[in-house]
């Protein structure tokens, strides 16, 4: 039984990366998704609820922390709006972090969405974007407290 009917639009999920992300952070949320796009399915090619994208600055291939490339889609004009925004975590958070443009691209983003998180470290990245003002987050346990302190430049 397809369980998602044709006249349901597709929800789209971006998932955020950047240099030395954590492979599993962006591969763990990814696979949930397509893994419900082939429950709904119902093992046809039924219509799916998700359009599964991976977005980074610049696109192209980047290197994971691991050292294995993903593709990535280049980070898609703010008027082109998804449903969900996912930030991947990873060592390369803090440079991340660090890319002016990058964080107003996903300030602005996250402001547009219907969903907005993060996976881990994720988190900081939102933090400086500002979108975590005012709201109770977490992150690693190992870092909270860092997180605590983030403020906006």
């Amino acid at each position: 039984m397809n369980l998602v009917s044709r006249q349901t639009p597709l929800r789209a999920i971006e998932i955020l990366t950047f240099p030395s992300v954590q492979l599993l952070d962006v591969t763990g949320p990814l696979q949930v998704f397509a893994t419900a796009n082939e429950i709904a399915a119902g093992g046809s090619k039924g219509a799916v609820p998700y359009l599964l994208n991976v977005v980074a600055p610049g696109g192209a291939s980047v290197t994971t922390s691991s050292g294995l490339a993903l593709l990535a889609r280049p980070l898609p004009p703010i008027e082109n709006v998804p449903d969900t925004l996912l930030v991947a975590g990873g060592p390369g958070v803090e440079k991340a972090a660090s890319d002016a443009a990058l964080v107003d691209w996903l300030r602005d983003r996250a402001g547009r969405v219907r969903r907005v998180g993060s996976v881990c470290t994720g988190a900081f990245l939102l933090a400086e974007a500002g979108v975590l003002d005012g709201r109770r987050a977490v992150t690693h346990w190992s870092v909270c407290a860092d997180l605590a302190g983030v403020s906006r430049r």
